[in-house]
């Protein structure tokens, strides 16, 4: 498949004013999260990257060098681990700036043979972690009356879905909903909150999809190609952003043209 030119691959060349920024990554071991760790690294800015995996996620931290950056490890589905998170971040480098929600699971199950318990499943790990983390975000950005969130949507949430399961669409949609009523209760305390919703990309979520699935899917897209993680990462830098200052409560489309509302 075509890929990008590696020019654009490169640093975003404009000052995006993150120098220092404390910046929460949740998913930072997947594709997008890592993606998103080196496009902010780049920038100067703090890390704290949670997963639930330690050694990937110190791997990840050895991705960045030159970048203060801290590890969490736990599972974001369990009650008050969220808190933890941003208190972590808060008690290592006195403030959080930005979090981005990447952390997420995908899922295929056809319609009649989703059970209760896996579609709960999928909306725990995609809408209410994103919900439980953002809530917590804007705990500690509110009293200083700035911040910035950017949460992960996705294609599916738009149009049900080329091949997604009936809970990952939903869960997708929820999400962009639920970022827009964030941004209307932050958008009064100079906190903006968006939402990226990419198509088909090169992550590691993708690597179990049928071949005929994948090629289906980059045939109805008009650029004929999948997205690399940094294209995504790049956006989300950019919301994140002083360029951005002045967008919020947006659903942003990142997917080559597959969905053009």
């Amino acid at each position: 498949m075509t890929q990008p030119p590696i020019s654009f691959l490169a640093t975003i060349p404009m000052d995006l004013g993150l120098t220092d920024s404390v910046v929460v990554i949740t998913g930072a071991a997947g594709g997008i999260g890592t993606a998103c760790a080196r496009a902010y690294a780049q920038e100067d800015a703090r890390l704290v990257l949670a997963d639930l995996a330690p050694d990937r996620l110190a791997a990840v931290a050895g991705l960045v060098p030159g970048t203060q950056a801290v590890a969490f490890a736990d599972d974001l589905t369990r009650d008050g681990v969220a808190d933890e998170l941003i208190g972590a971040a808060v008690a290592r480098f006195g403030r959080v700036d930005i979090v981005v929600n990447t952390a997420g699971v995908y899922h295929a199950t056809a319609l009649p043979d989703m059970g209760a318990d896996e579609w709960r499943r999928i909306q725990e790990a995609n809408v209410t972690t994103t919900f439980q983390v953002a809530r917590a975000a804007l705990a500690a950005m509110v009293p200083r009356q700035a911040g910035s969130i950017v949460n992960i949507g996705s294609v599916a949430g738009r149009t049900g879905g080329l091949s997604a399961g009936a809970s990952y669409s939903t869960s997708k949609a929820a999400v962009a909903g639920l970022t827009r009523s964030l941004a209307r209760y932050a958008g009064p305390h100079g906190i903006n909150v968006n939402c990226v919703s990419p198509g088909l990309v090169e992550t590691p979520m993708i690597a179990d999809r049928p071949p005929s699935e994948v090629a289906s899917a980059i045939g109805a897209t008009p650029l004929r190609r999948s997205a690399q993680p940094e294209e995504i990462a790049s956006v989300i830098v950019f919301l994140s952003s002083t360029a951005a200052s002045f967008v919020n409560g947006v659903q942003l489309d990142v997917n080559g043209g597959l969905h053009m509302d």
